[in-house]
């Protein structure tokens, strides 16, 4: 049926690059982070459920800017950020290790959210991980603090090699040099942390990682899921679209086929949805780029929205993810 943001099928000449259908329906987002560019165009397939932009652009780098979110994260120096730093790690340790009366105290005060990484993989201290497209590293100075063995990420986009002092190491690379990095080497689990939807290539990226994985490891793909309900409710104005930085979307359905496609098959699955995708969602509908002056992510206020309708967002995220049509949702692959 045809909606406003989901028109009815129109011809574009190509076929799902996942699963091969001719049923293609067109979108055209605007970039609404800064709320810049667009309007950019993507199709989604009625049969497997993926969107993905079909045409790529020539430079991705300059919506990767020194301000982008994921280069923001620096090694705490003063005493309140280290203090912060040790709740967290007290924290963490109790969520990953059961251990900990502090810890346990902490996580008592604030429970392990839904899109914590406990929620998707049990972690050991004798692990080695590899996240790819780390950003600076925040989540792997996080691992390294609890003492885990080895923790590494590689970005292309960091402006150069960062040592943490606790261990944690991020390297400016991409996929194609994780061979000249890693020669020999393999790892426990590997991590793309909201990373292959970013990528031109996630099929090459997804087997290039692959051939680093352990026996017997796992492969853990964080995304926004397409055909989710909020992705069908928003269409062109869901905010997890983030066009034109998320280049391939998948649906439950195509990251089976895809996994499947690369040697991998999927495990299991967790759905980590959020009341931001329907926040963020609202407003750019409304026009308000996420980083607006007006945005409650600048803001922090969210006296704008209806009490009333803040708490039903609230019990659809926890409806959707035990339903399994969150718009969010991390994948558990292995061989």
């Amino acid at each position: 049926m045809s909606t406003p943001n989901h028109p009815s099928l129109t011809p574009t000449g190509t076929s799902c690059e996942i699963c091969g259908s001719s049923r293609l329906s067109e979108l055209h987002p605007m970039e609404m982070m800064h709320g810049r560019d667009g309007p950019f165009r993507y199709v989604h397939c009625e049969d497997c459920g993926s969107t993905y932009q079909p045409e790529k652009l020539d430079d991705y780098g300059k919506y990767y800017p020194k301000s982008y979110y994921s280069f923001q994260y620096k090694e705490p120096e003063n005493i309140s950020a280290r203090l912060r730093q040790l709740k967290r790690r007290l924290r963490n340790e109790y969520y990953y290790f059961g251990t900990g009366v502090v810890g346990r105290w902490l996580a008592r005060a604030r429970p392990c959210p839904v899109n914590h990484l406990s929620r998707h993989t049990q972690l050991r201290r004798d692990m080695s991980i590899l996240e790819i497209g780390s950003g600076t590293g925040e989540l792997l100075h996080e691992l390294a603090d609890m003492g885990i063995h080895k923790v590494v990420g590689i970005d292309p986009f960091v402006p150069q090699d960062i040592a943490y002092r606790n261990g944690a190491r991020v390297f400016k690379a991409s996929i194609a040099e994780l061979g000249q990095r890693f020669a020999g080497e393999t790892f426990d689990l590997i991590m793309f942390n909201h990373a292959l939807e970013h990528s031109p290539t996630p099929a090459d990226d997804l087997i290039g990682a692959s051939k680093f994985l352990k026996p017997g490891g796992e492969i853990l793909v964080r995304l926004p899921v397409s055909g989710s309900e909020i992705s069908e409710q928003y269409g062109k104005y869901w905010w997890s679209l983030d066009a034109p930085r998320h280049i391939y979307i998948f649906s439950v359905k195509s990251m089976k086929l895809f996994a499947q496609k690369c040697g991998l098959t999927v495990r299991r699955v967790h759905f980590e949805g959020t009341i931001d995708d329907f926040l963020a969602s609202e407003q750019h509908k409304a026009g308000i780029p996420l980083l607006d002056e007006k945005s409650y992510v600048v803001t922090h206020d969210l006296s704008v929205f209806d009490p009333v309708q803040l708490k039903a967002y609230e019990e659809a995220i926890d409806r959707q993810n035990k339903a399994g049509t969150a718009a969010l949702a991390g994948f558990i692959l292995g061989f």
